[in-house]
């Protein structure tokens, strides 16, 4: 038995494609054009979450999608340029591609290849993911 507990890959490649696939949607509730995608900017400075009235309701809506992709961002920071990419492309540009668009921006054989580059990639991604939150980890793993 190892130190690092075992992930279960299909969970947390599961939950980080629940995170990705609300990119856009919550891109626009943040008010950010997905073709402004850049570098996160990291504080560990104490946000306050504002409470009551409906303004103040929408304003935590908005404040909770920017820290959400704000997340993505920096855990798409941490990946290897080609599972950036096909992440990227995948879920992260205003329009939709198919697998067969992302293969040729990509410069790879088919989109079956994208497809198997995408699946190490969202493993990628919930590794990077702060505090581990997309990682799920196998029952019986833990030490003691």
């Amino acid at each position: 038995m190892g130190l690092v507990p075992d992930i279960d890959e299909h969970a947390s490649r599961e939950n980080a494609r629940e995170v990705l696939r609300d990119y856009r949607r919550v891109a626009r509730m943040a008010g950010r054009p997905l073709v402004d995608i850049k570098s996160p900017t990291i504080t560990d400075m104490p946000k306050a979450h504002p409470f009551g009235n409906g303004v103040e309701i929408k304003l935590t809506d908005t404040f909770n999608a920017r820290e959400m992709l704000e997340r993505v961002d920096q855990a798409m920071s941490l990946l290897p340029t080609q599972s950036y990419w096909v992440l990227f492309y995948t879920y992260c540009t205003p329009e939709v591609l198919t697998g067969f668009e992302i293969a040729a921006r990509l410069d790879v054989a088919t989109d079956r290849t994208v497809e198997y580059l995408r699946h190490r990639a969202l493993l990628e991604f919930a590794e990077a993911y702060p505090n581990q939150e997309l990682l799920k980890f196998c029952s019986g793993g833990l030490l003691g």
